[in-house]
C-alpha cells in the first residue's frame, strides 16, 4: 500500500525517500502536503518552509498545563530571535500522542493554534502526529527539536534555551548564538582534552587511544551505588583487556585504586562541557564512544549490569535483533519503544532466512531515519528464531499460544499500557510490514492488552 486515507506516504518510506533527496528542503515529506495557521487555514508546506534554514518542532499538547505555560517565554524568543536577531527560524507545532491521554481534539487545536505566530500539523493528520512522536523520542511535553534545512537534528530539545534567554541576565547574548548545536552531536573526542591520568600518577596522551573505545564514566567514589557498580566495571574492564579489545575508561572521578584512566583535576572546563552533553543528572553514567568520537549508547551501566563477561563489546546499535538471543545494549528498551517483532521459532531455516531477509529493510529504514533524527531508535525490531524463556512468556501474554510452522507478526507498545497489536495474515514481507506499521499510526488495528492474569509473566516481557 503506498498511501493511507488520509494520503500521508509512510514514516518508514518517506524517511528512504528523503535520505535519498541529498541537499533538498522538502519538509513535505515529513509533515504532509499543507500546514496549518491560525486565521489563514491549510497553506503549502513547501512554500511555508522554504528557504528556512532552521525549523523547530514543537511537541505539546492542548491539555497540558506546562505547555501553555511555556507558549508565553516561547512566542517572545520566537519574535526576538527573527524580528530583534533576524534570524530565519520556523516552528511547527505538533500535538504529542501521549499514552494515557485522550486525542487533541479539533477545538482544542484550534485555540491552542491561536495562540501560535507559527505553523501547524493539521489536526486531521494525527498518523503524522504519532509518527513524529515516536520518530523524536518524545518522552515529555513541552519539547522543541531543533532542524536544519535537510531536516536533520541539530538539537533534540531546546525548551532550556528558550527559558534561559527570557529567565537569565544573559540571555540576550545567549539569543545571538543560535542555532545551539548540540554538543553531543560533535565529536566527543574533541572534548576530552589532550592527556589523561593513571592512578600512578603518569599521563596518557589522547593520541594512545587512537582506534579505541571509549567508556566516559561518570561516578562518585564516596558514593555507595558507584562503588558497587565499578567492582562490576572492574570485572569487565581486566576481561576486555585481557582479551586484547581495543577499549578504555576515561573518569571524570581520580582514585588511586582505578584501573583506566582518568581526567586531570584541572580539566574543569571539559569535564562540564562533557555533563551537559549528556545532561548527566545521576551517577553512576557509563556512555560508549566509538574510535571516531561517535556515541555507542548511554547506556554504559546498563550494559555492564547485564553482560558482565562483556561478550558483546563493542555494543552497536543494530537495525535488527534476535529476541531469542536478546543483546544487553537493547535490553530494557522494550519497556519504551514500540517493537515490531516476527515470531518464527516453529519455522523451518528456510523461513526463517526469508523472515530476517524481508524484516531487514524495514528495519533499516527505520534505524536510519532515527540517524539523521539525532535519536535513538522510535521503532525496534526483531525476529525470534529460536525458543527462550524471553520468547515463551510473550507468546503467552500475547495469547499466541504455541509456536507454529507459520510466521507470526505482533507489535508491542508497552508504554501505553501494555498495548499489543497481532497480524492477521500468512504473508509476510517487506511490504506487509510496512502497511501494518502505517495501519499502527493510523489506529486501524485491533488494540489488545498484554495478560495480568500472572503477573510474573508480565513481568519477565517488560524486563526484556
Amino acid at each position: 500500500r503506498e498511501r493511507s486515507e488520509d494520503g500521508e506516504v509512510g514514516l518508514l518510506r518517506r524517511a528512504r525517500q528523503t535520505h535519498t533527496m541529498s541537499g533538498v528542503n522538502d519538509f513535505t515529506a515529513m509533515f504532509g502536503s499543507t500546514l496549518y495557521k491560525d486565521g489563514v487555514g491549510e497553506v503549502g508546506t513547501k512554500a511555508s518552509l522554504k528557504d528556512k534554514p532552521h525549523v523547530a518542532i514543537f511537541f505539546g499538547a492542548a491539555w497540558s498545563g506546562s505547555c501553555k505555560q511555556f507558549m508565553t517565554p516561547l512566542v517572545q524568543v520566537y519574535k526576538k530571535l527573527i524580528e530583534e536577531k533576524g534570524k530565519q527560524l520556523e516552528i511547527v507545532y505538533v500535538p504529542a500522542t501521549v499514552p494515557g491521554r485522550p486525542a487533541e481534539d479539533e477545538t482544542s487545536f484550534k485555540e491552542l493554534m491561536s495562540m501560535m505566530p507559527w505553523l501547524g500539523v493539521p489536526h486531521h493528520r494525527k498518523s503524522v502526529h504519532k509518527k513524529l512522536t515516536r520518530r523524536f523520542q518524545v518522552r515529555q511535553i513541552p519539547m522543541l527539536v531543533l532542524l536544519d534545512a535537510d531536516g536533520k537534528t541539530i538539537h533534540r530539545d531546546i525548551t532550556p534555551a528558550v527559558t534561559h534567554i527570557v529567565e537569565d541576565h544573559d540571555g540576550d547574548t545567549f539569543a545571538d548564538q543560535f542555532p545551539w548545536a548540540e554538543k553531543r552531536h560533535s565529536n566527543i573526542k574533541d572534548m576530552l582534552g589532550e592527556s589523561f591520568v593513571k592512578s600512578d600518577g603518569s599521563t596518557v596522551s589522547i593520541s594512545e587511544l587512537e582506534g579505541k573505545y571509549i567508556g566516559i564514566l561518570f561516578s562518585a567514589t564516596w558514593h555507595w551505588s558507584c562503588r558497587r557498580f565499578q567492582q562490576m566495571l572492574d570485572y569487565m574492564y581486566e576481561k576486555l583487556k585481557s582479551e586484547g579489545k581495543a577499549f578504555e575508561i576515561i573518569d571524570m572521578d581520580f582514585s588511586e585504586e582505578m584501573q583506566w584512566l582518568a581526567m586531570p583535576e584541572r580539566s574543569f572546563a571539559e569535564k562540564q562541557k562533557l555533563g551537559e552533553a549528556f545532561r548527566v543528572e545521576q551517577c553512576p553514567m557509563l556512555v560508549i564512544i566509538d574510535p571516531e568520537g561517535n556515541v555507542v549508547t548511554t547506556e554504559g551501566t546498563e550494559i555492564v549490569s547485564k553482560d558482565t563477561d562483556g561478550e558483546c563489546f563493542p555494543w552497536t546499535p543494530k537495525p535488527l535483533y534476535d529476541l531469542s538471543t536478546l543483546e544487553p545494549e537493547i535490553l530494557g528498551e522494550m519497556n519504551d519503544t514500540v517493537t515490531c517483532v516476527v515470531l518464527c521459532e516453529g519455522c523451518d531455516d528456510a523461513t526463517k532466512a526469508a523472515v530476517s531477509e524481508a524484516m531487514m529493510p524495514v528495519a533499516a529504514e527505520a534505524f536510519e531515519a532515527a540517524k539523521a533524527s539525532g535519536c535513538e531508535a522510535g521503532m525496534l525490531f526483531f525476529t525470534a528464531t529460536e525458543t527462550s524463556d524471553v520468547v515463551y512468556q510473550l507468546r503467552m501474554s500475547c495469547e499466541l499460544g504455541e509456536a507454529t510452522s507459520t510466521p507470526q507478526l505482533v507489535m508491542l507498545d508497552i508504554p501505553d499500557s501494555g498495548a499489543y497489536y497481532v497480524f492477521d495474515g500468512d504473508n509476510i514481507d517487506s511490504e506487509m510490514m510496512r502497511s501494518f506499521i502505517e495501519d499502527y499510526d493510523d489506529e486501524k488495528l485491533e488494540r489488545k492488552e498484554l495478560q495480568e492474569e500472572d503477573e510474573e509473566e508480565e513481568g519477565a516481557v517488560e524486563a526484556a
